[in-house]
């Protein structure tokens, strides 16, 4: 008999044309690393947090400042995404066993005043931890353009997320030995807030070649040691508390509908820029695609609408886009049949045949598996049974080809 059991980490190693060596992993408990050099790894290379495992609304991390000060301490490091979504990471090397029930509370009270602040005291304190007097909007612009209409909204989302607690936390340490369900306790007087916890472990390995270091996330959980786990604050009258430890992938994706920040923030902002009932439409949209086993992948201003590739190569063709301007559209959809052996004209056809169902669209000239611009949800309100008919033909279609290369192979 098969026993299914945990999934557990394995151990590294180099491996070139001459050797293959086992990796030496460096405990964090090990007085060669501080906090202090945890936080400035963090800082200096944000991207090694699995963010966009968590909520991809705050992606990428664009680093503020390392010891913010606050009214209940100093926030080890603070990351902003370019949309406004800000992340307070908290690091921590568990030596000392208490420290895993300060940590949480910490974060959490760090997260309860900055919902106090302002988008002027934010930025007063990011100038004070800033060398160069650099405030939240110029640390944004380094990597994005900002025109002056799109920077008065940007402060509008931070100043919105800061009143609402509308926050990514992360403690990042060397390993999480204390169960989820006791970390609820520092929870139960935050529902007020809507953000999301993460728990994130750091290996540290020595490199082969030179004095670096091969720094891996750890996202595995188990039923003891929890080196990732997500504690979910639902705002509602209610104050639900979800805890969710378990990381492995649900048998059927399209089952997970957990509602995340992205999402809620994305029927708010739709609502600002439309009307309460386009903001309904679109959530008909979205659950009408889940309930008929389609998969939904979150952006930071969109929803997609997808089917994974029949054949399980985990590729994925999109059907649609809905964005919070309102807006929807097709594309794509051609490459991605090319990349999986199946002819592109599938996909010029979906487009011909969905173009005509509304006003002032065709097909695009040069991009065949395009339209020649974006539609809105209230054109597409008019003839939904009919567009849906034709993605249901589509989808159909995709499948009946690519069980015909299985077939062949």
């Amino acid at each position: 008999m098969i026993e299914k059991g945990n999934r557990s980490q394995g151990t590294p190693f180099f491996v070139s044309n001459y050797n293959t060596q086992k990796l030496e992993r460096i405990p964090l408990t090990e007085k060669l690393f501080q906090e202090e050099w945890l936080q400035k790894l963090i800082f200096e290379n944000p991207q090694i947090l699995p963010v966009d495992n968590l909520e991809i609304g705050f992606t990428p991390l664009i680093p503020l400042g390392r010891e913010i000060s606050t009214s209940v301490g100093f926030i080890d490091n603070l990351f902003i995404s370019p949309d406004g979504y800000l992340t307070i990471v908290e690091t921590k090397l568990w030596r000392n066993p208490e420290a895993k029930r300060e940590v949480v509370g910490q974060i959490i009270d760090y997260a309860k005043d900055l919902t106090n602040w302002t988008f002027d005291k934010l930025n007063s304190e990011v100038k004070n931890r800033n060398s160069e007097n650099k405030g939240i909007i110029e640390a944004i612009q380094e990597l994005e353009e900002l025109d002056e209409e799109y920077e008065a909204k940007l402060i509008d989302n931070i100043e919105r997320n800061l009143k609402r607690g509308r926050f990514l936390l992360l403690i990042v340490g060397d390993g999480i030995r204390e169960s989820v369900e006791d970390m609820v306790d520092y929870l139960s007087n935050s529902a007020q807030l809507l953000f999301t916890l993460g728990l994130v472990e750091l290996q540290v390995y020595k490199a082969i070649t030179d004095e670096s270091y091969i720094v891996v996330p750890n996202l595995i959980t188990r039923t003891k040691e929890i080196t990732r786990a997500i504690i979910k604050i639902e705002n509602s009258t209610n104050s639900i508390v979800k805890v969710e430890s378990n990381f492995s992938e649900p048998k059927n994706s399209n089952t997970n509908t957990r509602t995340t920040i992205t999402e809620v923030d994305f029927f708010d902002e739709l609502e600002n820029k439309t009307d309460s009932e386009t903001a309904v439409f679109a959530k008909q949209i979205l659950e009408q695609a889940i309930k008929s086993g389609y998969h939904i992948d979150w952006n930071s201003g969109s929803f997609s609408v997808k089917i994974l590739d029949p054949n399980g190569s985990g590729q994925k063709i999109t059907m649609f886009v809905v964005d919070r301007k309102g807006m929807f559209y097709i594309g794509w959809s051609g490459t991605q049949l090319k990349r999986l052996g199946l002819d592109y004209n599938l996909s010029s056809e979906y487009v011909t045949k969905t173009a005509k169902l509304l006003p002032n669209i065709q097909q695009d000239l040069k991009h065949k598996d395009f339209w020649n611009r974006n539609s809105n949800l209230k054109d597409l309100r008019l003839v939904y049974n009919e567009f849906m008919a034709e993605v249901e033909k589509y989808k159909d279609l995709i499948i009946k080809k690519s069980e015909a290369i299985a077939n062949i192979i």
